[in-house]
C-alpha cells in the first residue's frame, strides 16, 4: 500500500483502533482530572471565604456583619496569609455559632501560591504529563509497528496530539517545579 492512502484511510487493523481509543481516553482523562482537581481547589477555597468579601486595596477581609479582619501573619515559605477578626467582636457578634466554633475570634486563610504552585497542581501537572507521555510512547510504538498499514496517520495524529499537550503545559508553565 502506498504512503497516502495508508496515511489518510482508516484503519482496518483491531489493534490500531484499540490503541487510537486508549491514547483517545488518556487524552480527554488527562485533561478531564486536571480540570476536576483545579475545580475543586478552586471550591474549596471559595468555601473557607464564604459570606467573606475579599478588599484587594485594604488586603483585609470584611465579614457578613461588617467586622473587618486584617492580615495577622503572611508565612513567606508557604505562601500563606492568615487574616483574624478581633476575638472581642467575634464574641460579642450574633452569628458568632454560625461563624466560628473558636473564642481567638475568625480567621481565614488565603493562599498567594497559584494553583500551579500548590502540592495539589503540582501532584497534578505530573499526573497529567505521564498520561501524556504514555499516550504518545503508545502512539509512536504503535506506529512503529503500523508502518505502512491503513490509518497510520490517526497514530500520527495521536502522537502530535500527546506532544503538543505536553508541549502547551510546558510552556504555560503548568508542569514546571514550585519556586
Amino acid at each position: 500500500m502506498d504512503l497516502p492512502t495508508a496515511l489518510l484511510s482508516l484503519p482496518v487493523n483491531r489493534e490500531i483502533w484499540i490503541v487510537l481509543l486508549y491514547v483517545s481516553a488518556v487524552i480527554v482523562g488527562a485533561r478531564g482530572v486536571e480540570s476536576m482537581a483545579r475545580m475543586h481547589f478552586e471550591r474549596a477555597r471559595r468555601y473557607a471565604e464564604r459570606d467573606f468579601e475579599y478588599d484587594p486595596i485594604d488586603d483585609r477581609y470584611r465579614c457578613p456583619e461588617g467586622e473587618f479582619l486584617p492580615l495577622r501573619r503572611l508565612d513567606v515559605e508557604t505562601r500563606l496569609a492568615t487574616y483574624g477578626a478581633p476575638p472581642s467582636r467575634c464574641r460579642a457578634c450574633r452569628m458568632k455559632m454560625s461563624c466560628t466554633p473558636y473564642e481567638d475570634g475568625r480567621q481565614i486563610s488565603r493562599s498567594l501560591a497559584s494553583w500551579t504552585e500548590t502540592d495539589v497542581g503540582v501532584f497534578h501537572g505530573r499526573l497529567s504529563r505521564l498520561m501524556f507521555g504514555a499516550a504518545a510512547v503508545l502512539s509512536a510504538a504503535e506506529l512503529v509497528q503500523a508502518a505502512g498499514q491503513r490509518g497510520t496517520g490517526l497514530l500520527l495524529g495521536a502522537l502530535v496530539v500527546s506532544l503538543a499537550c505536553l508541549l502547551r503545559d510546558w510552556t504555560r508553565g503548568t508542569l514546571s517545579p514550585r519556586p
